[in-house]
């Protein structure tokens, strides 16, 4: 391992273990929930139909972006997982985990790379939820590393890489329904 990227893990992991001392049992009850695997996609996403059925249209154009996104981000994150297979902090450094461990690699967070994927979308499609939904994200991506399943370098590249694809598909759609309307 060359000297920057032990001096970035050794960072990281520090990064880590000063989070995990900020523990206090009322945040920690709200984390444990926030991160909840229902939070991170389908509860995100029914916030996309929400905005669609506000805004009465006939097709769903923010759902069926937030669903891709969703769809998208958790695929090339388990292709992801699987090419780094980074260990978890429990197993890498020691750290207590609240609550269970998952079984699969720790980089990039899924949680977070799905949760920005699916705020990303609704973001772009949906101005007036952007901070509601952005905000529930980092939430979720803090939680990953408060609770010790995650270091903080799988969450923000996982964050980075969801932004991108909700983005991404988001500008996808509103080219197609710009052509779609002509």
């Amino acid at each position: 391992m060359g000297n920057a990227l032990q001096l970035l893990v050794g960072l990281d992991h520090d990064a880590v273990r000063a989070t995990a001392a900020l523990r206090w049992s009322p945040a920690t009850a709200i984390l444990v929930a926030v991160s909840a695997w229902w939070v991170k996609g389908p509860l995100l996403v029914a916030v996309g139909w929400c905005a669609d059925l506000g805004n009465r249209r006939l097709v769903p154009l923010v759902a069926g972006t937030a669903t891709a996104a969703f769809a998208l981000a958790s695929w090339l994150n388990a292709l992801l997982k699987a090419a780094f297979d980074r260990s978890r902090p429990p197993h890498e450094i020691g750290l207590d985990a609240i609550g269970s461990v998952p079984v699969s690699p720790s980089f990039p967070s899924g949680h977070a790379m799905s949760a920005f994927a699916v705020a990303a979308a609704i973001a772009a499609l949906s101005p007036r939820l952007r901070w509601p939904v952005l905000a529930v994200a980092a939430l979720i991506g803090f939680s990953r590393v408060y609770l010790g399943v995650h270091f903080w370098l799988d969450v923000l590249v996982g964050a980075g890489l969801g932004a991108a694809i909700g983005a991404g598909l988001a500008l996808g759609t509103r080219r197609l329904a710009r052509a779609v309307s002509r």
